[in-house]
């Protein structure tokens, strides 16, 4: 999700990131406390967020440090929480469970104690599948939609929302076995010219394959008071035909949270609030509430919902030909021209000095310094000239990681 900025009042980090600051200054700010919880009956270390509302023209929120936190249920069970890298993680794993209330309580390091209204899981309708269908988006640009597919678990109205997280793979077009690296021997006084040598070598990593990870950004949420029968298609995430995550092979986890109408009418109005036409319209948005409360002070504005949602998830994965077998392949995202005959002379370099005796075209200080500097890459030797790609092209952790993730399958 993005965060919000409400115009003139304040603006909250909540599941996600801002959208462009139009540079603004706050003239008013109220600082108030954003609580993001959601317990899962996942059988796992639940985890909640605290932080503060932020001024426009600050770069992000400050985390909300020294609190007490615990859930409690409606049998007499409570779950503690402790501080951990920003978050609170709970200190054992717990996972909810049908027919059980959960609340949530907060103590500040200022003594102000929140609570939420009691909640408990509302449906348990499962992913039934994930597709990457060919298709138009509203603009009428082709591309990949991501559909996924439920039915329903019960007759009445159900409420999902969705994340995603995507991974694609990277192949670095002008990879070589070997690498060339900088050597300068016999430093030069002031003003002399640098004399070095290149030296090649087999890469020490892999730098030819890569992956590339993002987690969804927005809000997606869903119910099917529209629907005329239980089955739901949904529109995770489309992705144009040109785009280089879909080159290769993607893979899309999307995890599906079963809402309650209360939680689904919140999210709905973070969603218009934090959208792109709503920030500077005539209409502003103003402050919206959940379920969570100052016991002391029940009119403090509390940004956050204590969610307790039923979770399901899936990943696909899916290569360019299976979705789009007569297209051209995307283009790499970096300037990687193909090196013909042609256009040889324009990445070719000459390995010497401007020393006596030597050619007055030599290029060895720049190609030293520019293997030193990373702007470029060594792509092929010759007996005394170098051909330079840039760095993207022949080295893709220049941009990625070259760790292959442990869910990857080829």
């Amino acid at each position: 999700m993005r965060k919000i900025c409400l115009l003139f009042i304040f603006c909250i980090q909540l599941f996600g990131s801002c959208t462009e600051p139009y540079g603004l200054q706050t003239e008013t700010f109220e600082s108030a406390i954003v609580i993001e919880a959601t317990l899962t009956d996942e059988l796992k270390h639940q985890e909640i967020k605290l932080s503060r509302t932020y001024k426009l023209e600050e770069d992000g929120p400050d985390m909300e440090t020294g609190a007490v936190v615990y859930v409690t249920d409606n049998n007499g069970n409570q779950y503690n929480f402790s501080e951990n890298n920003g978050k609170y993680i709970s200190t054992q794993e717990f996972q909810a469970v049908p027919n059980v209330a959960y609340q949530l309580h907060v103590v500040t390091s200022d003594g102000k104690t929140y609570t939420s209204k009691t909640e408990s899981l509302s449906s348990t309708t499962n992913i039934g599948s994930i597709n990457p269908v060919a298709g138009l988006n509203s603009l009428g640009e082709k591309g990949v939609q991501i559909l996924l597919s439920s039915t329903k678990s019960t007759g009445n109205t159900e409420y999902y929302r969705y994340t995603y997280e995507e991974t694609h793979k990277i192949v670095a077009p002008h990879w070589i076995p070997q690498r060339g690296v900088a050597f300068y021997y016999n430093p030069p006084p002031p003003f002399d010219p640098k004399i070095g040598e290149v030296h090649v070598e087999p890469w020490p990593y892999e730098a030819k394959t890569c992956f590339k990870s993002a987690s969804s950004d927005e809000i997606l949420i869903s119910n099917t008071s529209l629907n005329s029968t239980n089955n739901t298609v949904d529109l995770i995430r489309f992705l144009k035909v040109d785009d280089y995550k879909i080159a290769n092979r993607y893979s899309i986890k999307v995890t599906m949270y079963n809402e309650s109408q209360a939680a689904y009418n919140f999210y709905d109005a973070l969603k218009k609030s934090s959208s792109n036409g709503s920030l500077l319209s005539q209409n502003q948005p103003g402050f919206f509430s959940g379920n969570i409360k100052n016991v002391a002070n029940p009119i403090e504005k509390v940004i956050g919902f204590f969610d307790v949602a039923h979770v399901t998830t899936q990943r696909i994965f899916f290569n360019f030909e299976d979705v789009f077998p007569n297209d051209p392949k995307p283009p790499y995202p970096y300037f990687c021209p193909e090196i013909t005959a042609a256009n040889e002379l324009d990445f070719t370099y000459n390995m010497c000095f401007s020393l006596p005796g030597t050619p007055s075209n030599c290029q060895g200080v720049f190609i030293l310094n520019t293997l030193d500097m990373r702007i470029k890459t060594l792509y092929r030797f010759g007996t005394e000239q170098i051909m330079l790609v840039n760095s993207q092209c022949g080295d893709c952790t220049t941009f990625a990681s070259n760790i292959r993730p442990s869910f990857w399958q080829d």
